[in-house]
């Protein structure tokens, strides 16, 4: 077996898969709970144990990277291989608690819950996620590798530029939506709309009673980044001039793609809030578990 640390990364729960194991470091949720969320610091919260006749060793942590920072939506970091005399509870002196590197953007808050709360959703997500992202079979596989990574690099670059992560989200949805259903058309709004629906959203192509709710706000928003470079736009809604802002509509369009990325990988642990995207509460209370 090979071992690496897993920084920055929420977990008290041990997630055993079948090539690879996470190992929380602690099982103390307020402990890791702030050593994950520090936003200047890579903290040590687990380890990877890898099976060692894993061929594709590489690509599962590049992959399982990927998937951690989804889950947090932070940078996460797995490095720093122990050597063969150490243990996740036998660590030599020398072997680093944190790295320090660049900022890390907060991408909106965790969109799986805590296994300290639910504690086999991490790792169903993750099973489900790299099942799905090397799931050759699968037609769309390329083009849902690309929109799966896109999501996450909004906020796992160095720096945050709002015009780059509405485009990085946009082009995700789009060609997503388009591989899905095998639609050209000319306007981007038709093909999304059809795909979000697909998958059980509340949003239509046009809507001009909910602009939040209608494809054609953001699909009009992404037009004028890409042609004009402004950060709004003036449409004619109904015979009255509106003017659309960037500022207003990306924390929910930022809202709505990795719920998209849950719905088409096929996750749903009954406790999603599916419509997280308005509403902002990214868990259902805990009265409607009840039900």
């Amino acid at each position: 077996m090979s071992y690496f640390g897993i920084f920055g990364y929420e977990c008290t729960e041990l997630a055993e898969l079948d090539d690879f194991k996470i190992i929380p470091l602690s099982d103390e949720h307020r402990k890791i709970s702030k050593l994950s969320s520090d936003q200047t610091t890579y903290h040590l919260t687990a380890f990877l144990e890898l099976d060692d006749q894993v061929h594709n060793q590489r690509e599962l942590v590049y992959d399982l990277k990927a998937i951690l920072s989804f889950i947090d939506h932070k940078d996460v970091i797995i490095a720093n291989k122990l050597k063969d005399a150490e243990q996740p509870g036998n660590l030599e002196d020398d072997y680093p608690q944190f790295i320090k590197s660049h900022y890390r953007h907060n991408g909106g808050g965790q969109v799986i819950m805590s296994d300290t709360f639910s504690k086999d959703s991490r790792k169903t997500f993750i099973e489900m996620s790299m099942n799905k992202l090397s799931d050759q079979t699968d037609p769309n596989n390329e083009v849902f590798r690309s929109a799966f990574f896109k999501t996450i690099e909004i906020f796992r670059a160095r720096e945050s530029f709002i015009d780059v992560n509405y485009y990085l989200l946009f082009s995700a949805l789009e060609s997503l939506s388009r591989a899905v259903l095998n639609d050209d058309s000319r306007n981007a709004s038709e093909p999304i709309a059809k795909f979000l629906q697909l998958y059980g959203f509340n949003i239509v192509q046009d809507n001009p009673n909910d602009l939040f709710r209608s494809v054609s706000t953001y699909t009009h928003l992404r037009n004028a980044l890409f042609h004009e470079g402004n950060f709004e736009k003036e449409v004619n809604i109904n015979g009255s001039h509106i003017k659309l802002e960037l500022s207003k509509y990306y924390s929910a369009f930022r809202g709505l793609l990795p719920l998209a990325m849950m719905r088409y990988i096929g996750f749903d642990d009954d406790h999603i809030n599916w419509d997280s995207w308005i509403d902002l509460m990214a868990f259902k209370p805990k009265s409607q578990l009840l039900c």
